[in-house]
């Protein structure tokens, strides 16, 4: 026959297997994990001047400080081939140097 436990045998024994499982997780933890951490580069952009046909498609770049040559780029086209032109600014990546 199977000797029936009190509940205060009941409650040690519980807690014994607490403690074990405890024992098991705190040996699982031991190993630190060390990351790399990412070292996060800042992308510099700069402003050009871009003339588009109506398609998108880039016909001619000018550094930011030449708009009026962009336009005018843009109506000389847009005179030659009676298409339309336009310009548009846009933030490019710089080069690292």
């Amino acid at each position: 026959m199977v000797k029936r436990m009190t509940s205060k045998e009941r409650i040690m024994q519980m807690a014994e297997e607490a403690a074990a499982g405890e024992e098991k997780k705190a040996e699982k933890k031991k190993k630190p994990t060390t990351r790399k951490k990412k070292v996060e580069t800042i992308k510099r952009y700069k402003a050009v001047w871009k003339v588009f046909d109506a398609g998108y498609k880039e016909v001619a770049c000018y550094p930011y400080s030449e708009k009026d040559e962009a336009q005018t780029r843009a109506k000389d086209l847009a005179k030659k081939k009676n298409n339309n032109y336009f310009v548009n600014e846009i933030k490019v990546p710089m080069k690292d140097e």
